[in-house]
């Protein structure tokens, strides 16, 4: 048994599809002489960044299996500190004048050699260790974001289990091809999280190292809901889960019965609830979930997997999807938001130190305006039903608004000139940065509504990298701080006159749902199918008692407090409503029991 991070709930028993990575092509390209120094300073950040990988997993290994273990790891640090191979490297690049990557690959590929030679014991373990840095530095050296490919052919529905999956990976697999994730890395908040989530995939994250503990064809049960992985479970326990299978799917089709009601509370405040999508073809699930719009349309994804931009025709053709099929319901569709984990290899991006806080989202857009001008004018096309928002993302502050603006007043004036009509479409902006915060009354009188997004904003508040497991427990979304800018983006909102919605993963566990409804948020938007959940739960409350609480909540000064006082408030009526098993599962307690695999055998030991 495997304890991870539970990131999307529900239930699998399958077969497991193990992800590698992929062999690198390194191709010897010959650099300018003035790229030579741009080169080096890329390769000093490979080498960095290989570094702390190689630490981080040096410590676990102490903490896990004891200091004489983690000693391997030592070793391969020493290798990467050593002068000779530094220097080397860095003369390849400025004399030859080799890309970073082949300059590495040749002072790698001459050091394994020459171990050729050694007693055969010797000469395995240091190939071994060499070829583990060589791959490891490579990586931090290719700005492929596909370095990862499963084993062998996907025959039949698997859980996909490895190290890590990018965004862009997962959105290749067919529908239904993949049951469940299990993943060493992650968390609840990653991306990956989210698109499991919205694709409404199982799945667990920070597992540690499952993926050297199994192999292709094992069997798994898989528990998203609390975050445990078995590996090849006996009869006890596969039977136990066929139940808990069957509780949830009953739990879901009762859930069904909220499609078709209002989301309205007891005395009769009304609740939007949107719907996050990542592709158009998901636009037929929003009304069937009983969404009330699109909140949230990833347009980024759009872009993935090909190696050109798509042309403004065939982005008009795919937001006109979702536009036409859901007139008049309100979509809200997000400008291009890469970089970060979102890296597109039709735009050259290259390797940053801090790329969640580098050249991405609206930053990319504005340099880049041929790119952010096609998709502007494509939007503008498919908003001619009435019913189109424009959503500018990771907004720092007004500039950057009125920017934005500029471009898209520039795309209508073209299009006229086309002959194209110019429909009404409302612009916001998506508020996720502190700075943003701080100037948010004056973002407010410049847009037609605000969004908040609540993942980055939590992470930049609380300066938490929310893909580091060793700092997961400090990404904290009811902390005070949190709590409070998000009071006074609803309040500037309010004071304008325009919407606010919230459309972070936050807003889909129950108790952040009451908090929020009691802070003053007027629109929802989620992953399709929590929203009957989430309007079972409006439902049930007074609109009046939930802005009470929240506003005592506000008076609180640290994240306990503020937890312990929304359980005291709230626990009892999310439990009577019979949802429970989508927030956690009591009565399978990961204490009956772990199995540990100890030199490929597996011992059955009591927790």
């Amino acid at each position: 048994m495997f304890i991870g991070k539970a990131s999307s709930p529900g239930y699998v028993i399958a077969k497991t599809k193990i992800i590698v990575r992929q062999r690198f092509t390194v191709s010897p390209l010959k650099i300018q002489k003035d790229s030579t120094a741009s080169q080096i300073e890329f390769f000093r950040r490979g080498v960095v960044k290989a570094k702390k990988e190689i630490a981080n997993l040096r410590d676990l290994t102490i903490k896990m299996a004891g200091k004489e273990e983690s000693k391997i790891f030592d070793s391969h640090l020493m290798i990467l500190q050593d002068p000779s191979l530094i220097d080397s490297v860095i003369s390849l690049i400025k004399n030859d004048q080799w890309n970073a990557g082949y300059a590495f690959h040749l002072y790698m590929q001459k050091l394994i050699e020459s171990f050729e030679k050694s007693g055969k014991v010797f000469k395995n373990r240091m190939q071994d260790d060499l070829r583990d840095i060589y791959s490891r530095v490579l990586l931090h050296l290719s700005s492929n974001d596909n370095n990862f490919v499963v084993q062998e052919e996907i025959e039949e529905a698997v859980v996909l289990t490895g190290f890590t999956v990018g965004p862009n990976m997962l959105m290749q697999f067919e529908k239904g091809e993949i049951l469940g994730l299990a993943l060493d890395s992650g968390s609840t908040t990653s991306h990956v999280s989210i698109l499991a989530r919205s694709m409404q995939i199982p799945a667990v994250m920070g597992l540690g190292n499952l993926s050297e503990s199994v192999e292709s064809g094992d069997l798994l049960i898989l528990d998203g809901t609390n975050g445990v992985v078995i590996i090849n479970p006996d009869e006890n326990d596969i039977n136990k889960y066929k139940k808990q299978i069957e509780v949830f799917q009953n739990q879901k089709l009762e859930l069904f019965t909220m499609r078709d009601l209002e989301p309205i509370t007891m005395d009769g405040k009304y609740i939007r609830l949107n719907a996050n999508i990542e592709k158009f073809e998901e636009a037929s699930d929003v009304t069937s979930f009983g969404a009330t719009g699109v909140g949230l349309y990833r347009s980024e994804f759009l872009y993935f997997g090909r190696d050109s931009l798509p042309t403004r025709s065939e982005q008009a053709e795919a937001y006109r999807n979702v536009t036409h099929q859901l007139d008049p319901l309100p979509v809200t569709i997000r400008t291009l938001d890469a970089g970060g984990d979102k890296m597109l290899s039709s735009v050259s991006m290259e390797t940053e130190d801090n790329p969640f806080m580098g050249w991405r989202s609206i930053r990319l857009c504005l340099d880049r305006k041929d790119i952010f001008k096609e998709q502007l004018k494509a939007l503008i096309e498919a908003g001619d039903r009435g019913n189109l928002n424009i959503m500018f993302p990771m907004i720092s502050g007004v500039k950057e608004i009125e920017r934005s603006k500029e471009i898209y007043n520039d795309c209508c004036a073209e299009l006229r000139l086309e002959g194209i009509a110019i429909p009404k479409i409302r612009l916001g902006a998506m508020i996720e940065i502190p700075s943003a915060v701080m100037v948010v009354e004056e973002i407010a009188k410049r847009v037609d509504f605000l969004s908040i997004g609540t993942n980055d904003l939590i992470q930049f508040t609380l300066a938490v990298d929310r893909s580091n497991s060793k700092i997961s427990a400090m990404y904290e979304p009811h902390h005070p701080a949190v709590l409070r800018f998000i009071k006074t983006i609803v309040d500037a909102a309010h004071k304008a006159g325009i919407p606010v919605c919230v459309c972070g993963e936050m807003v889909s566990e129950p108790l952040s749902t009451l908090l929020l409804m009691g802070l003053g948020v007027d629109e929802f938007s989620m992953v399709s199918w929590c929203i009957m959940e989430c309007k079972k739960i409006i439902r049930s409350v007074n609109y009046d008692e939930a802005r009470a609480i929240s506003a005592e909540a506000l008076k609180l000064s640290d994240t306990d407090s503020i937890n312990d006082f929304l359980r005291k408030k709230y626990s009892k009526k999310i439990k009577g409503l019979g949802i429970s098993s989508f927030i956690t599962t009591p009565a399978f307690s990961t204490s009956d029991r772990a199995l540990v695999r100890i030199d490929d055998e597996i011992q059955r030991l009591g927790t």
